[in-house]
Protein backbone atom coordinates (compact mmCIF):
# COMPACT_ATOMS: atom_id res chain seq x y z
CA UNK A 1 0.00 0.00 0.00
CA UNK A 2 2.56 2.37 0.65
CA UNK A 3 4.99 2.01 -1.99
CA UNK A 4 6.55 3.92 -4.71
CA UNK A 5 5.30 2.96 -8.58
CA UNK A 6 6.84 3.97 -11.42
CA UNK A 7 3.68 5.69 -13.65
CA UNK A 8 4.26 7.79 -17.41
CA UNK A 9 2.86 11.11 -17.55
CA UNK A 10 0.75 10.42 -20.10
CA UNK A 11 -0.55 14.20 -20.75
CA UNK A 12 0.53 17.87 -19.43
CA UNK A 13 -2.40 20.44 -20.00
CA UNK A 14 -1.83 24.00 -18.68
CA UNK A 15 -4.55 25.40 -16.58
CA UNK A 16 -3.14 28.50 -15.91
CA UNK A 17 -0.28 30.46 -16.26
CA UNK A 18 1.49 28.85 -12.99
CA UNK A 19 -0.52 25.58 -12.87
CA UNK A 20 -0.49 22.32 -14.71
CA UNK A 21 -2.98 19.33 -14.75
CA UNK A 22 -0.82 15.71 -15.02
CA UNK A 23 -2.56 13.31 -16.49
CA UNK A 24 -0.80 9.96 -14.96
CA UNK A 25 -0.71 6.44 -17.01
CA UNK A 26 -1.93 3.41 -14.92
CA UNK A 27 -1.19 0.38 -16.32
CA UNK A 28 -3.63 -2.14 -16.49
CA UNK A 29 -2.42 -4.45 -13.65
CA UNK A 30 -1.90 -1.50 -11.18
CA UNK A 31 -5.10 0.18 -11.71
CA UNK A 32 -6.32 -1.51 -8.59
CA UNK A 33 -4.23 -0.62 -6.47
CA UNK A 34 -4.90 2.94 -7.90
CA UNK A 35 -7.88 3.43 -7.51
CA UNK A 36 -8.99 6.64 -5.16
CA UNK A 37 -12.02 7.88 -3.00
CA UNK A 38 -13.00 11.66 -3.39
CA UNK A 39 -10.39 13.81 -1.79
CA UNK A 40 -7.70 11.66 -1.47
CA UNK A 41 -4.08 12.84 -2.71
CA UNK A 42 -1.23 11.37 -4.54
CA UNK A 43 2.46 11.38 -2.93
CA UNK A 44 5.57 11.93 -5.33
CA UNK A 45 8.89 10.68 -4.69
CA UNK A 46 12.32 12.81 -6.46
CA UNK A 47 15.77 12.92 -6.11
CA UNK A 48 17.03 16.93 -5.79
CA UNK A 49 20.63 16.77 -5.42
CA UNK A 50 21.47 13.82 -3.51
CA UNK A 51 17.79 14.66 -1.43
CA UNK A 52 14.83 12.55 -1.34
CA UNK A 53 11.90 14.92 -1.55
CA UNK A 54 8.27 14.09 -1.19
CA UNK A 55 5.35 16.04 -2.49
CA UNK A 56 1.49 15.52 -2.01
CA UNK A 57 -0.88 16.27 -4.96
CA UNK A 58 -4.70 15.90 -4.69
CA UNK A 59 -6.70 13.99 -7.62
CA UNK A 60 -9.06 15.90 -8.85
CA UNK A 61 -10.30 13.38 -11.02
CA UNK A 62 -14.25 11.79 -10.61
CA UNK A 63 -14.18 7.93 -9.07
CA UNK A 64 -15.99 6.69 -11.85
CA UNK A 65 -13.34 7.86 -14.41
CA UNK A 66 -10.43 6.55 -16.16
CA UNK A 67 -8.01 9.22 -16.16
CA UNK A 68 -6.20 9.79 -12.95
CA UNK A 69 -5.01 13.40 -12.62
CA UNK A 70 -3.34 15.87 -10.20
CA UNK A 71 -3.09 19.47 -10.59
CA UNK A 72 0.72 21.25 -9.81
CA UNK A 73 0.85 24.79 -9.24
CA UNK A 74 4.13 26.86 -9.39
CA UNK A 75 5.40 28.14 -5.73
CA UNK A 76 8.07 30.27 -6.11
CA UNK A 77 11.38 28.12 -5.89
CA UNK A 78 9.08 25.33 -5.28
CA UNK A 79 12.06 22.72 -6.13
CA UNK A 80 9.08 20.12 -7.39
CA UNK A 81 6.20 22.35 -8.54
CA UNK A 82 8.91 24.95 -10.66
CA UNK A 83 10.13 21.94 -13.08
CA UNK A 84 7.02 20.71 -13.18
CA UNK A 85 5.73 23.17 -15.25
CA UNK A 86 8.13 23.21 -18.13
CA UNK A 87 11.12 20.06 -17.19
CA UNK A 88 8.53 17.58 -17.13
CA UNK A 89 7.59 15.52 -20.30
CA UNK A 90 5.34 13.90 -21.43
CA UNK A 91 6.34 9.66 -21.30
CA UNK A 92 8.70 10.79 -18.44
CA UNK A 93 8.20 8.11 -15.51
CA UNK A 94 7.42 9.26 -11.89
CA UNK A 95 7.97 7.81 -8.26
CA UNK A 96 4.17 8.26 -7.13
CA UNK A 97 2.64 6.14 -4.05
CA UNK A 98 -1.24 5.04 -4.34
CA UNK A 99 -3.58 7.03 -3.32
CA UNK A 100 -4.49 7.88 0.41
CA UNK A 101 -6.32 10.46 2.88
CA UNK A 102 -8.85 10.47 5.22
CA UNK A 103 -10.40 14.21 3.83
CA UNK A 104 -13.26 11.78 1.59
CA UNK A 105 -16.84 12.95 0.97
CA UNK A 106 -19.04 9.65 0.19
CA UNK A 107 -22.66 11.04 -0.42
CA UNK A 108 -26.17 10.29 0.31
CA UNK A 109 -29.26 10.63 -1.65
CA UNK A 110 -31.95 13.59 -1.41
CA UNK A 111 -29.12 15.60 0.51
CA UNK A 112 -26.96 18.95 0.58
CA UNK A 113 -23.17 19.26 1.00
CA UNK A 114 -21.21 22.82 1.30
CA UNK A 115 -17.41 22.84 0.18
CA UNK A 116 -15.69 25.95 0.56
CA UNK A 117 -11.98 26.24 -0.84
CA UNK A 118 -9.74 28.76 -1.84
CA UNK A 119 -6.96 28.49 -4.28
CA UNK A 120 -5.14 25.24 -5.12
CA UNK A 121 -7.53 23.70 -2.31
CA UNK A 122 -10.33 23.42 -4.92
CA UNK A 123 -8.35 20.32 -6.36
CA UNK A 124 -9.76 17.74 -4.11
CA UNK A 125 -13.23 19.59 -3.82
CA UNK A 126 -13.54 18.83 -7.10
CA UNK A 127 -13.30 15.08 -6.92
CA UNK A 128 -15.91 16.43 -4.24
CA UNK A 129 -18.28 17.81 -6.64
CA UNK A 130 -17.87 15.18 -9.08
CA UNK A 131 -19.23 12.49 -6.72
CA UNK A 132 -22.05 13.98 -5.11
CA UNK A 133 -23.51 14.81 -8.72
CA UNK A 134 -22.42 11.57 -10.34
CA UNK A 135 -22.91 9.34 -7.48
CA UNK A 136 -26.13 10.24 -5.67
CA UNK A 137 -29.11 12.32 -6.37
CA UNK A 138 -27.87 15.68 -3.73
CA UNK A 139 -27.10 19.30 -4.42
CA UNK A 140 -23.93 21.12 -4.10
CA UNK A 141 -23.30 24.75 -3.00
CA UNK A 142 -19.74 25.46 -3.92
CA UNK A 143 -18.25 28.75 -2.86
CA UNK A 144 -14.76 29.03 -4.06
CA UNK A 145 -12.41 31.78 -3.52
CA UNK A 146 -9.54 33.21 -5.79
CA UNK A 147 -7.46 36.35 -6.70
CA UNK A 148 -8.18 37.08 -9.73
CA UNK A 149 -10.44 35.30 -13.11
CA UNK A 150 -7.04 34.74 -14.92
CA UNK A 151 -5.91 32.94 -11.59
CA UNK A 152 -8.74 30.73 -11.21
CA UNK A 153 -8.48 26.93 -10.96
CA UNK A 154 -9.94 24.28 -12.77
CA UNK A 155 -12.91 26.89 -13.77
CA UNK A 156 -13.44 25.36 -17.00
CA UNK A 157 -14.41 21.86 -15.35
CA UNK A 158 -16.67 23.95 -13.16
CA UNK A 159 -19.05 25.64 -15.72
CA UNK A 160 -19.35 22.17 -17.50
CA UNK A 161 -20.72 20.96 -14.68
CA UNK A 162 -22.74 23.72 -13.83
CA UNK A 163 -23.74 23.45 -17.35
CA UNK A 164 -24.53 19.78 -16.78
CA UNK A 165 -26.00 20.15 -13.65
CA UNK A 166 -27.58 23.64 -13.84
CA UNK A 167 -30.18 22.06 -10.51
CA UNK A 168 -27.96 20.74 -8.33
CA UNK A 169 -24.82 22.71 -8.45
CA UNK A 170 -25.12 26.38 -7.05
CA UNK A 171 -21.25 27.97 -7.88
CA UNK A 172 -19.98 31.56 -5.75
CA UNK A 173 -17.18 32.82 -6.65
CA UNK A 174 -15.07 35.34 -4.49
CA UNK A 175 -12.10 37.58 -5.71
CA UNK A 176 -10.02 39.09 -3.54
CA UNK A 177 -7.47 41.08 -6.09
CA UNK A 178 -10.23 42.18 -8.36
CA UNK A 179 -13.29 44.56 -8.31
CA UNK A 180 -16.61 42.89 -7.71
CA UNK A 181 -20.34 44.39 -8.55
CA UNK A 182 -21.80 42.39 -5.34
CA UNK A 183 -19.73 42.85 -1.74
CA UNK A 184 -20.12 40.03 -0.66
CA UNK A 185 -18.09 38.00 -2.85
CA UNK A 186 -15.52 40.69 -3.03
CA UNK A 187 -12.49 40.07 -0.81
CA UNK A 188 -11.55 36.50 0.55
CA UNK A 189 -13.58 33.81 2.08
CA UNK A 190 -13.85 34.77 6.12
CA UNK A 191 -16.24 34.35 9.31
CA UNK A 192 -18.65 37.22 8.24
CA UNK A 193 -19.19 36.03 4.95
CA UNK A 194 -20.22 32.68 5.93
CA UNK A 195 -22.04 33.99 8.73
CA UNK A 196 -24.38 35.96 6.07
CA UNK A 197 -24.27 33.13 3.33
CA UNK A 198 -25.44 30.68 6.47
CA UNK A 199 -28.74 32.53 7.00
CA UNK A 200 -29.65 33.69 3.84
CA UNK A 201 -29.26 30.50 1.77
CA UNK A 202 -28.33 27.39 4.45
CA UNK A 203 -29.84 27.36 7.99
CA UNK A 204 -33.03 25.73 6.32
CA UNK A 205 -31.36 23.03 4.03
CA UNK A 206 -30.49 19.24 5.08
CA UNK A 207 -26.65 19.50 5.00
CA UNK A 208 -25.04 15.88 5.69
CA UNK A 209 -21.43 17.87 5.58
CA UNK A 210 -19.12 20.88 5.25
CA UNK A 211 -16.03 19.99 3.29
CA UNK A 212 -13.02 23.01 3.58
CA UNK A 213 -10.11 23.34 1.64
CA UNK A 214 -7.56 25.91 1.81
CA UNK A 215 -5.18 28.22 3.75
CA UNK A 216 -5.49 27.36 7.50
CA UNK A 217 -6.42 30.83 8.32
CA UNK A 218 -9.31 30.44 5.96
CA UNK A 219 -10.31 26.94 7.26
CA UNK A 220 -10.39 28.19 11.27
CA UNK A 221 -12.38 31.30 10.94
CA UNK A 222 -15.17 29.02 8.44
CA UNK A 223 -15.50 26.36 11.17
CA UNK A 224 -15.84 28.47 14.03
CA UNK A 225 -18.59 30.68 12.01
CA UNK A 226 -20.67 27.26 11.19
CA UNK A 227 -20.06 26.47 14.41
CA UNK A 228 -21.29 29.67 16.09
CA UNK A 229 -24.20 28.94 13.97
CA UNK A 230 -24.95 25.86 15.93
CA UNK A 231 -23.74 23.41 12.80
CA UNK A 232 -22.21 20.41 14.48
CA UNK A 233 -18.65 19.96 14.74
CA UNK A 234 -18.32 16.11 13.32
CA UNK A 235 -20.33 17.23 10.06
CA UNK A 236 -17.51 19.67 9.41
CA UNK A 237 -14.33 18.40 7.64
CA UNK A 238 -11.39 20.23 6.68
CA UNK A 239 -7.94 19.62 4.61
CA UNK A 240 -5.09 22.59 5.14
CA UNK A 241 -3.53 23.57 1.76
CA UNK A 242 0.16 23.57 2.43
CA UNK A 243 2.28 25.63 -0.47
CA UNK A 244 5.66 23.35 -0.92
CA UNK A 245 8.80 23.77 1.21
CA UNK A 246 6.25 25.78 3.95
CA UNK A 247 6.75 24.86 7.50
CA UNK A 248 3.83 25.55 10.10
CA UNK A 249 5.52 23.68 12.92
CA UNK A 250 8.05 24.92 15.50
CA UNK A 251 10.54 24.14 14.04
CA UNK A 252 12.72 23.28 17.54
CA UNK A 253 10.62 19.81 18.12
CA UNK A 254 10.26 18.71 21.77
CA UNK A 255 12.74 16.16 23.25
CA UNK A 256 11.65 12.77 24.28
CA UNK A 257 11.39 12.57 27.90
CA UNK A 258 12.48 8.52 27.99
CA UNK A 259 14.36 5.78 26.70
CA UNK A 260 11.65 4.09 24.17
CA UNK A 261 11.30 1.12 22.09
CA UNK A 262 9.11 1.05 19.26
CA UNK A 263 7.29 -1.08 17.09
CA UNK A 264 5.75 -0.38 13.82
CA UNK A 265 3.77 -2.72 12.02
CA UNK A 266 3.64 -1.55 7.47
CA UNK A 267 1.62 -3.84 5.28
CA UNK A 268 1.85 -6.90 7.88
CA UNK A 269 5.78 -6.61 8.72
CA UNK A 270 6.97 -5.58 12.14
CA UNK A 271 9.79 -3.46 12.63
CA UNK A 272 11.74 -1.86 15.46
CA UNK A 273 13.94 0.70 16.72
CA UNK A 274 14.36 3.00 19.76
CA UNK A 275 14.71 6.56 20.54
CA UNK A 276 17.11 7.46 23.18
CA UNK A 277 16.33 10.06 26.16
CA UNK A 278 16.86 13.64 24.79
CA UNK A 279 16.56 12.95 21.29
CA UNK A 280 14.50 15.50 19.23
CA UNK A 281 13.42 12.94 16.87
CA UNK A 282 9.58 12.27 15.81
CA UNK A 283 9.03 8.57 15.75
CA UNK A 284 9.11 8.85 11.64
CA UNK A 285 12.34 10.99 12.26
CA UNK A 286 13.68 7.94 14.44
CA UNK A 287 12.68 5.35 12.13
CA UNK A 288 13.52 6.85 8.98
CA UNK A 289 17.16 6.80 10.55
CA UNK A 290 17.27 3.28 11.01
CA UNK A 291 16.21 2.44 7.32
CA UNK A 292 12.52 1.75 8.21
CA UNK A 293 10.41 3.07 5.17
CA UNK A 294 7.44 4.64 7.20
CA UNK A 295 5.35 6.85 4.71
CA UNK A 296 5.49 10.37 5.26
CA UNK A 297 4.90 13.69 3.04
CA UNK A 298 4.63 16.96 4.35
CA UNK A 299 6.02 16.21 7.63
CA UNK A 300 4.07 19.26 9.19
CA UNK A 301 1.24 17.46 10.07
CA UNK A 302 -1.17 18.34 7.42
CA UNK A 303 -1.24 15.68 4.84
CA UNK A 304 -1.66 13.02 7.74
CA UNK A 305 0.52 10.49 4.95
CA UNK A 306 2.09 9.35 8.05
CA UNK A 307 -1.51 8.51 9.81
CA UNK A 308 -0.87 5.29 11.83
CA UNK A 309 -2.67 3.77 15.15
CA UNK A 310 -1.13 3.94 18.53
CA UNK A 311 -1.46 0.53 19.61
CA UNK A 312 0.09 0.65 22.99
CA UNK A 313 1.63 3.60 25.19
CA UNK A 314 1.74 7.57 25.02
CA UNK A 315 2.66 10.09 22.62
CA UNK A 316 2.82 13.58 22.67
CA UNK A 317 1.79 15.15 19.13
CA UNK A 318 3.29 18.55 18.49
CA UNK A 319 0.95 19.61 15.70
CA UNK A 320 -2.13 18.29 14.12
CA UNK A 321 -3.41 20.10 11.04
CA UNK A 322 -5.19 16.69 9.63
CA UNK A 323 -6.73 14.38 12.29
CA UNK A 324 -10.65 15.05 13.52
CA UNK A 325 -11.72 14.46 16.62
CA UNK A 326 -13.13 10.55 15.82
CA UNK A 327 -9.56 9.81 14.77
CA UNK A 328 -8.31 10.97 17.88
CA UNK A 329 -10.83 9.61 20.21
CA UNK A 330 -9.65 6.26 18.52
CA UNK A 331 -5.58 6.94 19.02
CA UNK A 332 -4.44 7.13 15.22
CA UNK A 333 -2.19 9.96 15.43
CA UNK A 334 0.79 11.39 12.94
CA UNK A 335 3.76 10.12 13.04
CA UNK A 336 5.69 12.86 11.82
CA UNK A 337 4.42 14.91 14.71
CA UNK A 338 4.82 12.30 17.93
CA UNK A 339 7.16 12.63 20.50
CA UNK A 340 7.42 9.31 22.45
CA UNK A 341 6.32 9.41 26.55
CA UNK A 342 6.58 6.18 27.45
CA UNK A 343 9.27 3.25 27.48
CA UNK A 344 7.01 1.55 24.79
CA UNK A 345 4.97 2.30 21.96
CA UNK A 346 3.27 0.35 19.31
CA UNK A 347 2.04 1.59 16.47
CA UNK A 348 0.00 0.57 12.98
CA UNK A 349 -0.43 1.41 9.74
CA UNK A 350 -2.86 -1.16 8.96
CA UNK A 351 -5.34 -0.22 11.37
Amino acid sequence: MYEFHKLKIKNIEQETKDAVVWTLDVPEQEKEIFKWKAGQHLTFKYDFNGEELRRSYSILSPTDGDELKVLIKKVDQGRFSEPAQTQYQIGQTVEVMPPIGNFILSPENNSNYVLIAAGSGITPILSMVYEVLNQSNSHVNLYYGNGTVEGTLLKKQLTDLKDKFADRLSVSYFLSREPIDIDLYSGRIDADKINKIYQKELKDLNISGYYLCGPGEMITSVSTALKENGVDTRSIHSEFFLSEDQVIRDSSEKASSTDSGVSVTIDGVTSRYDIKQGDEKTLLDAALDNGINMPYSCKAGVCATCRCKLVEGEVEMIENYSLEDWELEQNYILSCQSIPKTDKIVIDYDS
